[in-house]
C-alpha cells in the first residue's frame, strides 16, 4: 500500500497576498527600527555616501527610479559606471530594487533611509 500524498493547491494570488504582506511587516519593521535609533541609523547612513555621487542616487530614488532614468539623470557613460555607485548602496540596503507586475525594475530608498525626519534626511542631502 502507497502512502496518499495531501495535495496543496496555492493560487498565484494568495501568495502575491502574502509576498506583499510580509514585504509591509518588513517596511513596518524597518521604520520602526529608524525612528527609534535615528542617531545610528544617520551614522550608518553617512558611512556609506562616501562620496557626491551616492548622496545624489540614494536622494532620487526617494521615487522609484529606473536604471535607465538614473543613468541618463547623471550623464553615466554606461550601465556600469552607474552601478560603481548603485552598488554598494543596494549592498548597504540603503536602497531596495523593486520588479513590477511587467518585470520592470526600479530602485527605491529603504524603508530604513524613508523612516528618517525629514529634516535629517535635508542634513544627510546636503
Amino acid at each position: 500500500m502507497t502512502p496518499k500524498k495531501d495535495k496543496l493547491e496555492v493560487s498565484s494570488d494568495q501568495l502575491r497576498a502574502e509576498l506583499i504582506e510580509i514585504k509591509e511587516r518588513v517596511g513596518a519593521l524597518e521604520t520602526i527600527a529608524s525612528i527609534s535609533n535615528r542617531v545610528e541609523v544617520e551614522k550608518y547612513i553617512r558611512l556609506h555616501l562616501t562620496n557626491n555621487q551616492r548622496k545624489q542616487i540614494l536622494q532620487e530614488c526617494a521615487e522609484p527610479r529606473t536604471r535607465p532614468y538614473l543613468k541618463d539623470k547623471f550623464s553615466y557613460s554606461s550601465p556600469q559606471a552607474l552601478d560603481v555607485h548603485l552598488k554598494p548602496l543596494r549592498d548597504s540596503d540603503l536602497i531596495h530594487q523593486r520588479f513590477d507586475d511587467d518585470g520592470k525594475q526600479t530602485f527605491v530608498q529603504s524603508k530604513l533611509v524613508q523612516g528618517l525626519p525629514k529634516a535629517t534626511l535635508k542634513k544627510l542631502f546636503e
